[in-house]
């Protein structure tokens, strides 16, 4: 099972470091940051239900990762275990 480590907040701070989460886990954390900041909307319940159809795609996984990297100014890598 894949997972992935915030290894660089962009803006210099340590936000969503040391953290080692699946996709599955990074989506559920996706949700909380964007109810944390203000965008729960009604378009939460679809978002969620898009990305955890798209997480179980070849490239889904990449495509999630990319999503939340891009949003919170966040550099990932994938951890080998």
């Amino acid at each position: 099972m894949k997972k992935y480590r915030v290894v660089r907040d962009y803006q210099g701070g340590e936000f969503g470091m040391d953290r080692d989460y699946t996709a599955k886990e990074w989506l559920e954390q996706m949700l909380e940051w964007r109810s944390a900041d203000g965008i729960d909307d009604e378009d939460y319940e679809r978002e969620r239900g898009y990305w955890a159809k798209a997480i179980e795609t070849p490239y889904g996984e990449q495509m999630l990762i990319d999503y939340i990297a891009e949003i919170w100014q966040l550099e990932f890598e994938e951890i080998k275990e």
